[in-house]
């Protein structure tokens, strides 16, 4: 199936030297090889790794790509603030493209790229997405597919001050000087889903606390409609708005660990709302075990 997409998009690429692939890694020895072989060719590729312990390096090594390991202020999985701050410091092009190895660039979409690097004057291109998961599409829109993605950009337009998960990086699109692209497949990027089920509940674990943690510094709270109803309500309308309803099981799975996802998000939050953090739940449920102690104690 990858080798089909690859071969409708894939195709020679002019190497551009003003700008440079920051690819952040770890322990990714089975996809490394699949974005290098889609971007090699394109320009510097630099990869940023969080501390593989597998074959990650060893393959940096064996085809001349150039890495740097990540300092522990910059090392978190999630590619936070720091990590972007770090990366950015330690790339000399103005341009760069924001790279995890789940993605996949169509040939079309790099040559948009290297015109607007070569001009100079555009700060960042808004592309579409499009998801895969087993295998096939999950996520594409059939109705007013927008271009709301930005992975190209110049370095001096990130605004660290607005970041949040997510939007790690807080670019807000201005038509002065940016451009939103057809949201079509030729000029969108492909994000492929490879984690099962317990391997997608693990990773995204840490994004809701964060964002709920983010929602919360912000003075949002939730109650039982928040934490019922407005997830529900999402998930309808993602299912129905992502085109997700007409991939079969595989669509539906995807909308329903996002909807997994946002339940996650409101839990946390409602807790942090009612300052029910670990030890506070102990210490509730402590006081209810010392009851029934005693009761049973005293009959």
């Amino acid at each position: 199936y990858l080798g089909r997409v690859y071969s409708k998009f894939n195709r020679a690429y002019k190497m551009n030297k003003n700008i440079t692939i920051m690819i952040f890694t770890r322990n990714e020895e089975n996809r490394l090889p699949y974005i290098n072989e889609n971007l090699k060719n394109f320009c510097e590729i630099i990869v940023f790794d969080g501390g593989s312990t597998d074959g990650t390096l060893d393959y940096c090594d064996k085809n001349n790509i150039k890495y740097l390991i990540r300092p522990a202020h910059a090392a978190d999985d999630t590619l936070e603030e720091n990590t972007y701050k770090w990366a950015h410091e330690n790339v000399s092009t103005e341009y760069v493209l924001n790279v995890i190895c789940s993605h996949f660039y169509p040939k079309e979409l790099l040559d948009k790229f290297s015109n607007i690097a070569d001009e100079n004057r555009l700060e960042a291109v808004y592309h579409d997405v499009v998801v895969h998961r087993y295998g096939q599409v999950v996520h594409k829109p059939i109705l007013r597919r927008v271009a709301s993605a930005c992975n190209f950009y110049k370095k001096s337009t990130v605004n660290f001050e607005q970041t949040k998960i997510h939007d790690e990086l807080a670019i807000q699109f201005n038509k002065d000087n940016m451009i939103r692209l057809d949201a079509r497949d030729e000029l969108s990027l492909h994000l492929f889903q490879d984690d099962d089920c317990h391997g997608f509940i693990n990773k995204t674990s840490k994004y809701a606390t964060i964002e709920a943690n983010q929602r919360f510094m912000a003075g949002k709270k939730v109650g039982f409609t928040g934490v019922f109803f407005k997830p529900l309500l999402r998930f309808f309308y993602s299912y129905f708005r992502s085109g997700a309803f007409i991939h079969g099981m595989p669509g539906l799975i995807y909308s329903v660990l996002n909807l997994v996802y946002d339940f996650n998000v409101n839990i946390v939050l409602w807790e942090l709302s009612h300052d029910l953090s670990q030890r506070k739940v102990i210490e509730k449920n402590n006081l209810v075990r010392e009851k029934l102690i005693k009761n049973s104690n005293n009959p």
